[in-house]
């Protein structure tokens, strides 16, 4: 039985270039695909937030469900209608949820010390300085289930 030599590295740099070219095309174009996402996740967290969250839903629609153009806009107008509403009901029910925080933070303020009811009044000042959703005239919060707490 006679061996064969193994082959010269003159057969393999062609392919050797050719994987090369391969693998910096994949990596190039992970990357492109990815700095594009985020553009456009950038895009549209920069919206109003009624906009964005309607913008999310459609597009995970759009991920899952194969809609047609008519669909996408038929839903357009509807989601958009949906946060319109959204924020109808939100700005009627915006003083009687004022009230209730007003009379929670009242009853945390009357369990603390005087020294951790400064810094608790500090703590608010500072969360109300964050950037956040604002639902109308005298809101002081970021709104429901918008990660008030820092641990949200």
């Amino acid at each position: 039985m006679t061996e064969r030599p193994p082959p010269s590295p003159a057969r393999w740099k062609p392919l050797a270039v050719l994987a090369a070219v391969f693998l910096f095309g994949g990596v190039a174009g992970a990357a492109i695909g990815r700095g594009t996402a985020l553009s456009d996740l950038e895009a549209t967290i920069r919206r109003p937030p009624t906009e964005a969250r309607a913008q999310f839903r459609l597009r995970a629609m759009r991920r899952h469900l194969d809609l047609t153009r008519d669909q996408v806009r038929e839903l357009r107008a509807t989601l958009a209608e949906a946060e319109a509403e959204r924020e109808r009901l939100l700005a009627e029910c915006r003083p009687a949820l004022d009230e209730l925080r007003d009379r929670t933070d009242a009853r945390v303020k009357s369990v603390l010390t005087p020294e951790q009811r400064a810094q608790y009044e500090e703590l608010e000042a500072e969360r109300r300085q964050r950037p956040g959703p604002k639902y109308g005239p005298g809101h002081r919060g970021r709104g429901p289930g918008r990660g008030n707490d820092e641990r949200d």
